[in-house]
């Protein structure tokens, strides 16, 4: 049984400035103002220690593309999210429940990155996600669907 939706790609790149410049320009994706995200949700999400983001999500025809930069923090550094510290990317998913979906992914061989946090700001303030990765590695955002 599917009970998830589709939500979005996300990479984490060195230099969102550019990054967004390429998208934009040369590939013709729309991109959301750019914010930075230093709320206490983004290291408890992540599961990285004392997480700053800057954030740009992008829209096409049936695209919607994330890339986060990570501040104040060595590109070679390796962390959960950005083991190989080059574009390392994640799936999005929504779901109804995000506790039960982060159970079925353990019960599989996956195992929760950060641990489930209620996002307090911008768009999705009020949303619970939680990055995981299957048991492959892949990581996957399990982010709730909107109520």
């Amino acid at each position: 049984m599917i009970d998830n939706d589709f939500d979005h790609v996300g990479f984490i790149t060195r230099d969102l400035d550019r990054t967004l410049d390429f998208w934009t320009k040369q590939i013709g994706l729309e991109a959301t103002p750019v914010v930075e995200r230093t709320a206490p949700w983004v290291e408890q999400m992540t599961g990285i220690a004392g997480a700053k983001l800057r954030i740009a999500h992008l829209f096409g025809k049936d695209v919607h593309l994330e890339f986060l930069e990570l501040l104040d923090r060595d590109p070679s550094e390796a962390t959960p999210v950005n083991s190989a510290a080059n574009c390392t990317g994640h799936v999005c998913i929504r779901v109804d429940d995000p506790v039960a979906c982060l159970a079925r992914v353990e019960a599989a061989g996956g195992r929760a990155i950060g641990s489930l946090a209620t996002i307090t700001e911008g768009a999705l303030a009020g949303y619970t996600g939680v990055y995981a990765a299957d048991p492959n590695g892949l990581l996957v955002e399990i982010l709730q669907r909107k109520q």
